[in-house]
Protein backbone atom coordinates (compact mmCIF):
# COMPACT_ATOMS: atom_id res chain seq x y z
CA UNK A 1 0.00 0.00 0.00
CA UNK A 2 1.20 3.51 -0.59
CA UNK A 3 1.68 6.32 1.96
CA UNK A 4 -1.75 8.20 0.77
CA UNK A 5 -4.06 8.24 4.29
CA UNK A 6 -6.07 5.16 5.05
CA UNK A 7 -10.07 5.06 4.11
CA UNK A 8 -11.97 1.87 4.28
CA UNK A 9 -12.75 1.83 0.21
CA UNK A 10 -8.37 2.43 -0.08
CA UNK A 11 -8.97 -1.01 2.10
CA UNK A 12 -11.45 -2.70 0.63
CA UNK A 13 -9.86 -1.58 -2.92
CA UNK A 14 -6.83 -3.09 -1.55
CA UNK A 15 -8.53 -6.44 -0.82
CA UNK A 16 -10.29 -6.52 -4.29
CA UNK A 17 -7.23 -6.30 -5.51
CA UNK A 18 -5.78 -8.94 -3.20
CA UNK A 19 -8.41 -11.75 -4.49
CA UNK A 20 -7.04 -11.19 -7.71
CA UNK A 21 -3.76 -11.41 -7.14
CA UNK A 22 -4.14 -14.82 -5.02
CA UNK A 23 -6.20 -16.19 -7.30
CA UNK A 24 -3.55 -15.81 -10.24
CA UNK A 25 -1.10 -17.21 -7.80
CA UNK A 26 -3.03 -19.91 -6.39
CA UNK A 27 -3.23 -21.19 -10.78
CA UNK A 28 0.45 -20.25 -11.14
CA UNK A 29 1.34 -23.12 -8.54
CA UNK A 30 -1.00 -25.50 -9.79
CA UNK A 31 0.70 -25.07 -12.76
CA UNK A 32 4.01 -24.67 -11.36
CA UNK A 33 3.12 -28.27 -10.04
CA UNK A 34 2.01 -29.91 -12.94
CA UNK A 35 4.83 -28.80 -14.63
CA UNK A 36 7.15 -30.22 -11.80
CA UNK A 37 5.77 -33.30 -11.79
CA UNK A 38 6.64 -33.95 -15.94
CA UNK A 39 9.68 -32.66 -15.28
CA UNK A 40 10.76 -35.64 -12.47
CA UNK A 41 8.85 -38.43 -14.13
CA UNK A 42 10.36 -37.47 -17.61
CA UNK A 43 13.69 -37.68 -15.76
CA UNK A 44 12.78 -40.92 -14.15
CA UNK A 45 11.61 -42.28 -17.09
CA UNK A 46 15.03 -41.39 -18.84
CA UNK A 47 17.16 -42.50 -15.98
CA UNK A 48 15.46 -46.15 -15.44
CA UNK A 49 15.89 -46.00 -19.65
CA UNK A 50 19.61 -45.73 -19.39
CA UNK A 51 19.92 -47.87 -16.45
CA UNK A 52 18.52 -50.85 -19.03
CA UNK A 53 20.62 -49.82 -21.58
CA UNK A 54 23.03 -51.98 -23.17
CA UNK A 55 25.18 -49.26 -23.07
CA UNK A 56 25.17 -49.07 -19.43
CA UNK A 57 28.01 -50.73 -17.58
CA UNK A 58 27.20 -53.93 -16.42
CA UNK A 59 28.53 -54.47 -12.67
CA UNK A 60 30.20 -57.49 -12.27
CA UNK A 61 32.94 -58.81 -9.99
CA UNK A 62 35.83 -57.31 -10.96
CA UNK A 63 34.50 -55.14 -13.23
CA UNK A 64 32.15 -52.01 -12.90
CA UNK A 65 30.72 -50.72 -9.75
CA UNK A 66 27.43 -49.87 -8.94
CA UNK A 67 28.42 -46.35 -7.84
CA UNK A 68 30.24 -46.38 -11.35
CA UNK A 69 27.08 -47.73 -13.35
CA UNK A 70 24.72 -45.12 -11.31
CA UNK A 71 27.51 -42.40 -11.82
CA UNK A 72 27.13 -43.19 -15.85
CA UNK A 73 23.43 -43.50 -15.87
CA UNK A 74 23.34 -40.22 -13.76
CA UNK A 75 25.47 -38.31 -16.57
CA UNK A 76 23.00 -39.55 -19.71
CA UNK A 77 20.19 -37.59 -17.49
CA UNK A 78 22.21 -34.63 -16.18
CA UNK A 79 19.46 -32.12 -18.51
CA UNK A 80 16.54 -34.09 -17.12
CA UNK A 81 18.01 -34.17 -13.49
CA UNK A 82 18.92 -30.04 -14.18
CA UNK A 83 14.97 -29.20 -15.99
CA UNK A 84 13.06 -31.17 -12.52
CA UNK A 85 15.34 -29.53 -10.29
CA UNK A 86 13.99 -25.84 -12.06
CA UNK A 87 11.21 -27.25 -11.98
CA UNK A 88 10.85 -27.34 -8.08
CA UNK A 89 12.54 -24.02 -7.64
CA UNK A 90 9.53 -22.62 -9.78
CA UNK A 91 6.81 -24.31 -7.73
CA UNK A 92 8.94 -23.60 -4.31
CA UNK A 93 8.83 -19.71 -5.87
CA UNK A 94 5.30 -19.82 -6.67
CA UNK A 95 4.43 -21.27 -2.88
CA UNK A 96 6.30 -18.60 -1.70
CA UNK A 97 4.37 -15.69 -3.56
CA UNK A 98 1.22 -16.63 -3.08
CA UNK A 99 2.45 -17.52 1.19
CA UNK A 100 3.51 -13.88 0.55
CA UNK A 101 -0.24 -12.50 -0.79
CA UNK A 102 -2.16 -14.21 2.13
CA UNK A 103 0.22 -12.44 4.47
CA UNK A 104 -0.41 -9.24 3.00
CA UNK A 105 -4.22 -10.03 2.49
CA UNK A 106 -4.25 -9.94 6.63
CA UNK A 107 -2.34 -7.07 7.17
CA UNK A 108 -4.38 -4.96 4.94
CA UNK A 109 -7.40 -6.79 6.61
CA UNK A 110 -6.27 -6.26 10.30
CA UNK A 111 -5.29 -2.47 8.62
CA UNK A 112 -9.45 -2.21 7.73
CA UNK A 113 -10.61 -3.51 11.19
CA UNK A 114 -8.53 -0.26 12.33
CA UNK A 115 -9.21 2.28 10.09
CA UNK A 116 -13.09 1.03 10.22
CA UNK A 117 -12.38 1.82 14.04
CA UNK A 118 -10.67 4.79 13.67
CA UNK A 119 -13.60 6.35 11.46
CA UNK A 120 -16.13 5.15 13.99
CA UNK A 121 -14.77 7.14 16.75
CA UNK A 122 -14.53 10.03 14.71
CA UNK A 123 -18.31 9.76 13.80
CA UNK A 124 -17.75 9.51 10.26
CA UNK A 125 -18.24 6.62 8.75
Amino acid sequence: MSAEPLTPVAIEARLRQLITDLTRAQSALAQARDLEIEAKHAWERARRRALLSEKSPKVTRGGYTTAERDAWVDEQVTDLRFAYDRAVVTRESAQDHLRVLRDQAEIVRSLGVSVRQSYELAGAS
